[in-house]
C-alpha cells in the first residue's frame, strides 16, 4: 500500500487545528455520512472496496500525532477493518483500536456508514469518500459501470496533489479580520449521558419544498435556517429565565468554499457564516425572518468577506506567541479561545450538503443518502441535510432529552403544507 509520492507527515489544515484540542469523551466532533442500497451489503466486498477507495484517496490514511509546538498528521500504511453498525453512533474513535485511522466504515443490512473525526475532513470530503466507496462496491458486486466524477472518483487513478494540500493556504489577500459577534440564545433541556445523541430525520419531498421557497424567494438553505429561527424564537418567548431574554437567535451556517475559489482539496475546506436575529427588537414573523436570512446571507457569502474571516484565523495560528508555546500548553488556549469564538455565538448550525446528483446506472442500486452531525459541545443540538432522488433528508442531532424544537420545526413545514416522512432512533 506504500507510496512513495504521498507525503509521509502533513500539517493539520487551518480549520482541523482546533478539533484535536477540544475533542473529550462527551463531545466526539464526528460526523456521520449514509447510504442505504437496495440489497443487502456483501461484507468481503464491502471491505476489497474499502481499501480500493483508501489507496485512492490517501488523506484518508493518517492518524494523528502531537508534536512539540502543534499537532501533526502522519501516514499510515495498514488496511482499515470494516465494522458492524452500533447503537453508539458518532462514538469518540479509539485510536489504537481503530488503527489510528481518524474515521471508520460501518455496515447494517444494506446501509453503509462512515463516521468521521472533523480534523480529518468536512462534509463534501466526506461525501467524495463515502460515494467513491460505494461506487468502488457496487462495480465489485455487480460490475455496475461507473460514470466517475469530482464526487465519484475512479480507485484505478492515481491520487492527485490538490486532493491533500491545505487549500487554505492559498488564499491571499491584505484585510484578516476576526470578527467578535453577540452571545446566541440557547434552549435548555435534560442533558444526556455522553455516549447516547438523539437523532430524528425527516423526509421532504423535493418538489413541495422547492414550491414554498419559491413563493418566499429564497433558497432551500435559507428557508430551513428561517424556520430553524422562527422555531427557536417560540421557544424563546416561553422562557420565562431572565439570563437569554435579549439574546439573538443565530444559526451558524457552513459555506463549502471548494465553489468559491474553485479548490479539490479532500481536506477540510469550508467556512461558516451566523445568520439570525437580534431579540432586543421584539418578535418577528416568519416573512421577516427570511428577509433577514436572505440579506444577511447575500452580504456574507461572497469572497471578499469569506477572504477576510480565513486570513484572520491564518493569521492568528501565525502568531509568533502561539508558535512558540509548547503544545501542552497550547492545546488549553485553543480550547479557551474555541469556548469565546464558537458555539456560544450560535444557537443551532444547518449543514447542507445541497442535491446530490448521482449517475442514473449507480442510482438505481440506492434508496437513501444522509448526514448527520455528532453531539455539540454546549449547543443543545444540530441540523444536516442531503438531497438525493427528488427528496431531502433532514436530520435533527441534539445531546438533550427534550424534543420541542423538533416538534416546532416539522410542526411548521406541515402548516405550510410541505409533507413529512419522520423516522427516529430515539427509545
Amino acid at each position: 500500500m506504500e507510496n512513495n509520492s504521498i507525503p509521509q507527515w502533513l500539517r493539520l489544515d487551518n480549520s482541523a487545528l482546533l478539533y484535536p484540542s477540544i475533542a473529550t469523551k462527551r463531545i466526539s466532533l464526528m460526523f456521520r455520512l449514509s447510504v442505504t442500497l437496495k440489497e443487502k451489503i456483501d461484507v468481503n466486498i464491502l471491505q476489497e472496496a474499502t481499501n480500493n477507495t483508501i489507496k485512492r484517496i490517501p488523506s484518508f490514511s493518517y492518524r494523528l500525532r502531537t508534536g512539540l509546538f502543534w499537532y501533526y498528521f502522519s501516514y499510515i500504511d495498514d488496511v482499515l477493518n470494516i465494522e458492524p453498525d452500533a447503537n453508539n453512533q458518532m462514538i469518540k474513535i479509539k485510536w489504537k483500536d481503530n488503527k489510528h485511522f481518524m474515521f471508520r466504515v460501518r455496515y447494517f443490512e444494506n446501509k453503509i456508514s462512515i463516521e468521521i473525526f472533523h480534523a480529518l475532513t468536512d462534509g463534501m470530503g466526506g461525501l467524495t469518500f463515502l460515494l467513491t466507496l460505494v461506487g468502488e462496491y457496487l462495480k465489485l458486486k455487480y460490475n455496475c459501470q461507473i460514470e466517475y466524477s469530482d464526487l465519484i472518483l475512479n480507485p484505478l487513478e492515481k491520487p492527485k496533489k490538490e486532493e491533500y494540500e491545505d487549500a487554505f493556504k492559498k488564499i491571499t489577500g491584505k484585510i484578516g479580520k476576526i470578527e467578535l459577534e453577540k452571545t446566541a440564545y440557547h434552549f435548555k433541556g435534560t442533558v444526556e449521558e455522553s455516549h447516547l445523541i438523539n437523532i430524528i430525520t425527516g423526509k421532504i419531498p423535493l418538489t413541495k419544498l422547492k414550491e414554498v421557497c419559491t413563493k418566499y424567494n429564497c433558497s432551500i438553505t435559507e428557508f430551513i435556517t428561517s424556520v430553524m429561527i422562527y422555531s427557536i424564537q417560540e421557544i424563546k418567548e416561553k422562557d420565562k429565565s431572565l439570563k437569554g431574554k435579549n439574546k439573538s437567535i443565530k444559526i451558524a451556517v457552513p459555506v463549502n468554499l471548494r465553489k468559491i475559489y474553485n479548490y479539490k482539496t479532500l481536506r477540510n475546506f469550508s467556512s461558516y457564516v451566523n445568520v439570525g436575529i437580534d431579540c432586543q427588537y421584539g418578535h418577528y414573523d416568519f416573512d421577516e425572518i427570511v428577509t433577514i436570512v436572505k440579506s444577511q446571507m447575500k452580504l456574507m457569502v461572497n469572497e471578499k468577506r469569506l477572504n477576510a474571516k480565513i486570513l484572520g484565523n491564518v493569521k492568528a495560528e501565525k502568531h509568533f506567541l502561539l508558535r512558540i508555546i509548547p503544545m501542552f500548553i497550547k492545546k488549553h488556549f485553543i480550547s479557551l479561545a474555541e469556548k469565546i469564538l464558537g458555539d456560544r455565538y450560535c444557537s443551532s448550525n444547518l449543514s447542507n450538503l445541497g442535491n446530490i446528483d448521482i449517475p442514473k446506472e449507480m442510482a438505481n442500486y440506492i434508496s437513501k443518502l444522509e448526514i448527520i452531525i455528532g453531539r455539540s459541545k454546549s449547543k443543545p443540538g444540530t441540523a444536516s441535510c442531503i438531497g438525493f432522488n427528488n427528496n431531502l433528508y433532514l436530520s435533527f442531532s441534539r445531546r438533550i432529552k427534550e424534543a420541542e424544537f423538533e416538534r416546532i420545526f416539522f410542526k411548521y413545514l406541515v402548516d405550510l403544507n410541505i409533507p413529512v416522512e419522520i423516522e427516529s432512533n430515539e427509545r
